[in-house]
């Protein structure tokens, strides 16, 4: 099974790296199991930022070079060598071969130069049998344009910018949508699809990782590229896996990367789990980050989780809300939520009860927010 072929390679290759020597020690990686993997000591992107920090020259076998903006290094480097390239378009290309995509045209329009967005998609896409203009960023007009000249059938791009593609006359019969939160912000899907007039499916990835997930036409959720990774839940406090229907952090297992192998990479992304026919699968997608987890009233609430919630009433999801938690009377926790409108939207509470199981004790609508996402007052 190529799975498992991939696994060994990069087990083989981490164990002489300096990031998993000690955690992989006592690890055979002439036949590695996912079920070994668990007893492996998840890494963070800080130890790979220190790493990279002592270590700044690309390691010898360097193929290709993506960067991705990071405020504690400037860039943040992605290395691949061509074996890497290979694998990683090899695994995508295998996914998107079951969307029956040989024959058609597309248009990547994520960007080329610098970022990895472009060439994640535009190798696998070849291999899948497709023709590929890489369009690159901006000019939806121009998209708009040639979609209809030349008859393009398939979008690569992140949603948002879709829909102004779609403002400027395109239509597609398939949206391959990445970049940003999209089947996690409810009613989005449905926005884009009537937009474009296509079917519209979610892809998550990363630079660290390539693209990890991708939906297909059942559009049920994320479901973990077999070739590309493992994938897991887990509890971000104990690092122990999560029942399937709860929360936690994505823990990824990169199964086409040796240069800078990312054996249980923590994402810091929110998800929730659900295993079906032996893979794991994000029903919900990526919905919010764990940075912030706390505590209200016996119960982790993920504030950035509720940022496709109130997406889907027409707020910024990203800095239009603000989470606030104090002492109630008795002691009991108190939250309250503050979005930057011009009035509180109906149904927004019961929506974040819905999604988090909490209630909402106060809601406020205001003209600006100052601040981070969660003010927690209870323990000053």
């Amino acid at each position: 099974m190529i799975r498992n072929e991939h696994l060994r390679r990069v087990v083989a290759v981490a164990k002489n790296h300096p990031l998993y020597q000690e955690r992989l020690g006592g690890l055979d990686a002439g036949a590695p199991t996912p079920e070994m993997l668990s007893k492996v000591a998840p890494i963070t992107r800080n130890e790979w930022i220190a790493h990279i920090q002592a270590h700044p020259e690309p390691p010898a076998g360097t193929r290709l070079v993506h960067l991705t903006p990071s405020p504690a290094l400037g860039w943040m480097p992605e290395y691949l060598s061509q074996e890497d390239i290979e694998s990683q378009a090899g695994a995508l290309a295998a996914h998107l071969k079951t969307l029956g995509l040989e024959g058609k045209r597309a248009i990547v329009t994520f960007g080329y130069h610098v970022f990895a967005g472009g060439w994640l998609f535009h190798e696998a896409l070849q291999k899948a049998g497709v023709a590929v203009l890489p369009h690159g960023p901006g000019e939806a007009e121009r998209v708009a344009q040639l979609q209809k000249k030349y008859r393009y059938q398939v979008l690569v791009s992140n949603p948002t910018f879709a829909l102004k593609i779609a403002e400027a006359g395109g239509r597609f019969e398939l949206l391959i949508g990445a970049g940003e939160p999209f089947t996690s912000v409810p009613g989005y899907r449905e926005k884009v699809e009537s937009a474009l007039g296509c079917t519209a499916l979610d892809f998550y990835g990363t630079s660290e990782l390539g693209v990890i997930a991708a939906e297909d036409r059942s559009k049920a959720g994320l479901v973990e590229i077999s070739e590309m990774a493992l994938l897991e839940v887990l509890d971000p406090e104990t690092l122990r896996p999560v029942a399937d229907g709860e929360k936690g952090e994505l823990v990824v297992t990169a199964l086409t990367r040796t240069l800078m192998p990312m054996i249980r990479f923590r994402t810091g992304d929110l998800a929730i789990a659900e295993h079906r026919n032996g893979k794991l699968v994000l029903p919900k997608g990526v919905f919010g980050r764990t940075d912030t987890m706390v505590k209200v009233k016996g119960i982790k609430l993920y504030p950035t989780e509720l940022g496709p919630i109130v997406s889907s009433f027409g707020i910024d999801g990203r800095s239009g809300y603000q989470v606030i938690v104090e002492s109630g009377s008795g002691g009991t926790d108190k939250l309250s939520i503050r979005v930057k409108s011009k009035a509180v939207p109906e149904g927004l509470a019961e929506a974040v009860k819905k999604a988090t199981g909490l209630k909402v004790d106060g809601l406020e609508a205001v003209s600006s927010l100052e601040g981070p996402v969660l003010v927690d007052h209870r323990f000053k």
